[in-house]
Parts: C-alpha cells; structure tokens; sequence
C-alpha cells in the first residue's frame, strides 16, 4: 500500500491505494511476445493494409504515407505529423521533432505536449483536468474542477 493524493470535485485528500511494479516484469518483452502469439485475424489485417499502404514524395521533398486510416509525413528536417481521422470527422494528431526535441498529441478528448532542453515540460489536459510539469522548476501541479495541488521547487505538497 501507498499513499497517495487524490484530487476531484471535493478538493485534495490522502488516500491510499496499491501500485504495481512496472519494472518487476519486462512489459515490452511480454506484451509484444503475447502479440505475436496471435493467429488470424490480426495478422491477415497487418498483412492487407501494408500491401495496401501507399507512399510518395512531395516536390517539396515531404515523405508521405497512407496506411489504412492513418496518414504519415516525414518533413527533410525530420519532424513526423501522423493523423488518423476516426468517428463524426475527428481528428487524432501526433507530431514529435527531433530537431527540436519536441512532441504533441491532440484528440477530441486529451491534448498533450512535452519537450527537452531548455523549455522542458510535460503538459496533459482532458476537460477541465490538467497536469503540467516544468523540467527547468519541477514543479508538478495537477488541476481539476477548479482545484489545485503539485508539488513546489523544493519538492513540498502544495494545495493551492
């Protein structure tokens, strides 16, 4: 058992509640074992759209990909823009760019951005909850139904 804060509409409360260990298993090595213990189906599939998969280069030198519902491009200074558009026209985005060690997913429901080196954070919103740590402060907050707690600088709870 742990102790843990937990943040909702009432405001901020200690709890406790269980953890698992995710570095007792090799996840990766599991998951990706099970995944390949997998008959039918998803193979055929996998097999169908990578025939189906279409590429081509833009004369702007833009790598583009088409894989089933999901479209990949690949700019010359590296940065990758993937979309998938599922239900009522919506939108899944991810971009992430080596150049400048920066990364963002947006979706109807969660929108999320992170970066490395001089402006290093970790943003996560979903409705009206959101979690932002500051790599260069590290400071942690957490925000939801217009309450908020992290922790500081100095690495102290704060319930603001």
């Amino acid at each position: 058992m742990a102790l843990v804060y937990l943040l909702d509409e009432a405001g901020a409360r200690s709890t406790s509640d269980m953890f698992h260990d995710l570095y007792a298993t090799q996840i990766v090595d599991t998951l990706f074992e099970e995944s390949c213990q997998r008959e039918g189906q998803s193979v055929s599939t996998s097999i169908r759209l990578l025939d189906m998969a279409r590429y081509w280069r833009t004369e702007v030198g833009v790598d583009c990909w088409v894989i089933g519902h999901v479209f990949i491009q690949q700019t010359e200074d590296g940065l990758v823009t993937v979309e998938r558009e599922v239900q009522h026209g919506d939108n899944f985005v991810l971009k992430t760019s080596p150049s400048n060690g920066k990364v963002r997913f947006a979706s109807p429901f969660v929108q999320m951005t992170a970066s490395l080196g001089d402006e290093s954070h970790m943003f996560l919103r979903s409705r009206d909850r959101r979690l932002h740590y500051s790599g260069q402060s590290k400071v942690f907050i957490v925000r939801n139904a217009g309450h908020s707690a992290g922790f500081d600088e100095e690495g102290e709870l704060r319930i603001f």
